[in-house]
C-alpha cells in the first residue's frame, strides 16, 4: 500500500489586481491560482481576502488579494497592454478603431517560503539535437 505524501505547509501569498490608463488602451494585471484541479482568479478562491486599494493618477483600479496556498502551488501573472506594433493606415481602416492590438505576457511564480513568489524560468528548447 502506497503513503501519501505529507502536504506541503501552508503559506500567506499576497498578489495585486490592477488597471491603468496606457497610451493605446488600459493595461491589465491579474493572476491564476490554482484551485482543485484547475485555476481560478484570486477573488474567487476559497482563502481570499480582498482590499480594494486607493487609485493614483493613471490607475483605474487596483485589489490586493491575500490568500493561503501550499508551497509549492504555481500561480500565473497575466500582463495585458496595448500593443506596440504600429497598423498600417489599411489595417486600421480595415478592423476598425475598437480593434486595437493587445500584447499578453504570461509569467509563472512559484510559492515558496514565507509566500514569497519565485519566478518559475522558461523551459527553452534544446537546439544542439
Amino acid at each position: 500500500m502506497t503513503e501519501k505524501p505529507p502536504p506541503a505547509p501552508s503559506e500567506t501569498v499576497v498578489v495585486i489586481e490592477e488597471e491603468v490608463v496606457l497610451r493605446g488602451g488600459p493595461g491589465t494585471t491579474t493572476w491564476l491560482v490554482p484551485h482543485h484541479d484547475g485555476t481560478v482568479r484570486p477573488q474567487r478562491h476559497p482563502t481570499a481576502s480582498i482590499e480594494q486599494l486607493e487609485r493614483g493618477t493613471g490607475v483605474v483600479w487596483r485589489t490586493r488579494i491575500t490568500l493561503t496556498l501550499e508551497r509549492g502551488a504555481v500561480l500565473t501573472r497575466v500582463h495585458t497592454r496595448p500593443s506596440e506594433r504600429q497598423r498600417s493606415a489599411l489595417e486600421h481602416l480595415t478592423s476598425g478603431a475598437s480593434a486595437a492590438q493587445r500584447a499578453t505576457k504570461r509569467t509563472r511564480f512559484r510559492v515558496a517560503a514565507r509566500g514569497e513568489l519565485v519566478e518559475v524560468p522558461v523551459a527553452t528548447p534544446d537546439r544542439t539535437k
